[in-house]
């Protein structure tokens, strides 16, 4: 029997423990494969009466890892291993523990009982990469639950604690002791019993089909127009639960399951969460160790100080916040606790469990809170005399001139994902192993990036804004421009968004000669943005609305021509981005693509399920992409012409992607 799942007996009851390693193991092929021949000896041994599922060192067994998903469908699938558990005339128990997530809860639902530590959580999470369950989970869930608190977990893809309701209903016991012990007994309670209970049969979640019917027609108003096929498909599918027989509803869930994995959205949404991981990949020598960040300094008073206490409390740091003026840090520190207050608000904890947090920071001279920490972060400009302990790694998180390690927060700091990492040119490996060991620490989502100051969030948006500015130069209205990207499913437009920035923030952007910066041509006619009430957009306090006036005014400057198709727009903008991800790459910037797709979905709220610009060009097309930016007659030929790189990829059949084959030079 392959060590992937160790067997052992407790008198008649057969133990199955289910992974080796101390991370939860994913059901991968292999594990399959050998959890079906583990099930294969003990339904056949004669002294076996009974078999428990148990999680090795790492808990029980998760889904499947991302990589594996497209292996999903190879036999034996988490669907014929949860047949043959449930058909099994043996009682079979699942003894989860940690956090149990998609197909092996699936595993565990098919079992014909559940125990569990009160602190187990369970959850279901396919629909973050565009699918939905496929070894049952919409037709046993409800089956016990119901509709509503079935689609809360399937749509929400939050975990629920096993002790609570609605997740308690699905377990015989819950354990405060060993759970191993109590598993064998809970099996041995069920010999000779028949039939063995299981959700397939349980008609609990059906006994007032008004409110089942009910929470299907409120789920389907709620998402509305949501471009996610994934949602659709599973409300579709827990109503099929109670319209069909058990198998029916299990064939209609496994085929909506293959066209969703199929489709060009969740394939978007595996390579974003697969970028993730790439571009959080150490970019140091073999051998730098990350070090273990327990206490940090934050330098600095205002808003972005206070937000980086927050982050760091929240995530279980010790926080050292300095500030040469006491007024500052007194100011902060009540910016500190209205956050805690909003929080709190918004159900993200509790005001207890905040101000227990709050004895986690230390407040004092800049100088004194720089000593005895990990990592020290310089939080704002007014802090460039404070002298740090020469061995203490710091980073500035005002990049500006970085000459060895800048790090730029997405707002908000305490909330956002995004950090980019920024190493300078005197950056050493040690910097960068510290920076992702904090980065990790706060749950964020790091890019590294060379650069003695620049931003990807800035050059990849000035490139969109360019290149928008460039559309309205070849006639278009702002208005259509936005729109277009409205239809495609990026709600960040980049003319509404200059209005609420207010325009003197893009007006001094540059342009070449025969391109005009649309921001500041408006700030002179003394349209400044929402603030003042018109900007490329008419304010008011009913909402925004389209200005004839500004079509006027632009039509004044430049000739309007047809309208351009929404497609047209859409590829030229998509264009203009790939083509500044892959000068940033070139520039070895960018270590990688996917450090583009990043950035852009985190940083500049690109439609994840697009997968990011560079994954969406490749999809479009390179050849047609380039073709696009080959033909549109614009002054600005520099920017205009793609990256040479680009009609290399398109010669050899190739795509961005493959540039993500290509390991990263490492920073420092």
């Amino acid at each position: 029997m392959s060590v992937l799942v160790r067997m052992s007996l407790s008198g008649d009851v057969a133990v199955l423990e289910i992974g080796a390693d101390p991370s939860p193991a994913n059901l991968t092929l292999s594990l399959r494969q050998a959890l079906a021949r583990a099930l294969d000896i003990v339904f056949t041994r004669e002294d076996v009466a009974g078999v428990v599922l148990i999680g090795g060192p790492g808990g029980f067994p998760l889904g499947a890892d991302i990589a594996e998903i497209p292996n999903m469908t190879a036999a034996p699938t988490v669907a014929d291993l949860c047949t043959r558990i449930e058909e099994s005339a043996r009682p079979v128990v699942a003894a989860l523990s940690g956090s149990v997530l998609g197909g092996g809860l699936e595993l565990a639902l098919a079992a014909h009982g559940r125990v569990a530590p009160r602190d187990a959580k369970i959850g279901m999470p396919e629909l973050r990469v565009g699918l939905m369950p496929s070894a049952g989970a919409t037709q046993r869930l409800p089956r016990r639950l119901g509709a509503g608190p079935t689609l809360d977990c399937l749509l929400e893809t939050k975990l629920m604690s096993v002790a609570d309701a609605p997740a308690a209903r699905l377990f015989d016991r819950l354990v405060d002791g060993d759970l191993r012990a109590v598993a064998v007994e809970t099996c041995r309670s069920l010999l000779g019993r028949s039939p063995l209970p299981r959700l397939s049969q349980d008609r609990g979640g059906f006994s007032d089909m008004a409110t089942y019917q009910a929470a299907i027609a409120e789920r389907r108003e709620r998402i509305g127009g949501a471009t996610s096929a994934a949602q659709t498909e599973i409300i579709a599918a827990v109503e099929a639960a109670a319209l069909l027989p058990f198998e029916a509803g299990l064939a209609f869930e496994v085929d909506s399951f293959e066209t969703l994995l199929r489709s060009e959205a969740s394939k978007a949404l595996r390579h974003a969460l697969v970028a993730e991981r790439q571009a959080a990949r150490p970019r140091v020598p073999e051998g730098t160790a990350l070090p273990e960040i327990a206490r940090v300094a934050i330098l600095g008073g205002g808003p972005l100080a206070a937000d980086l206490v927050v982050a760091c409390l929240v995530s279980g740091l010790s926080v050292a916040w300095g500030a040469r003026d006491p007024e500052r840090l007194r100011a902060g520190v009540a910016e500190v606790e209205r956050l805690f207050r909003h929080l709190a608000a918004v159900g993200r904890g509790t005001t207890e469990h905040f101000a227990e947090l709050v004895a986690n920071l230390s407040l004092g001279d800049a100088e004194a809170m720089a000593q005895n920490v990990d990592f020290a972060v310089i939080a704002a400009p007014g802090q460039r005399g404070v002298r740090l302990p020469l061995d203490l790694v710091h980073a500035k998180a005002v990049p500006s001139d970085v000459r060895r390690l800048g790090l730029r927060f997405q707002p908000p700091a305490y909330d956002s994902r995004l950090l980019e990492i920024l190493a300078g040119p005197e950056a050493e490996p040690r910097d960068i192993a510290h920076a992702l060991s904090f980065a990790t620490k706060l749950n964020k989502a790091p890019v590294q990036l060379r650069s003695t100051g620049e931003t990807g969030v800035r050059r990849l948006d000035a490139a969109l804004q360019r290149a928008a500015d460039a559309l309205v130069d070849a006639g278009q209205s702002p208005y259509a421009i936005d729109w277009a990207l409205l239809n495609w499913g990026w709600a960040r437009l980049p003319f509404r968004n200059r209005d609420v920035a207010g325009l003197a923030a893009h007006a001094q952007a540059p342009r070449t000669e025969g391109a005009v910066n649309w921001s500041a041509r408006l700030a002179e006619a003394g349209r400044a943005g929402r603030a003042t009430g018109q900007g490329f957009y008419r304010h008011a306090a009913g909402g925004e609305s389209e200005d004839p006036e500004l079509i006027a005014l632009l039509d004044a400057a430049r000739p309007p021509t047809t309208r351009m198709p929404d497609t047209e727009i859409q590829d030229l903008l998509l264009a203009a981005l790939a083509d500044e991800g892959l000068h940033m790459v070139g520039e070895g910037m960018a270590g990688r693509p996917v450090d583009i797709d990043v950035i852009a979905i985190l940083g500049l709220a690109f439609p994840r399920w697009r997968g990011g610009p560079m994954f969406a060009a490749d999809a479009a097309g390179l050849f047609r992409l380039k073709r696009k930016l080959d033909s549109f007659d614009h002054p600005d030929r520099a920017f205009a012409t793609p990256h040479p790189l680009w009609a290399e990829l398109v010669k050899n059949g190739a795509g961005f992607v493959s540039l993500d084959a290509v390991s990263p030079a490492p920073l420092g």
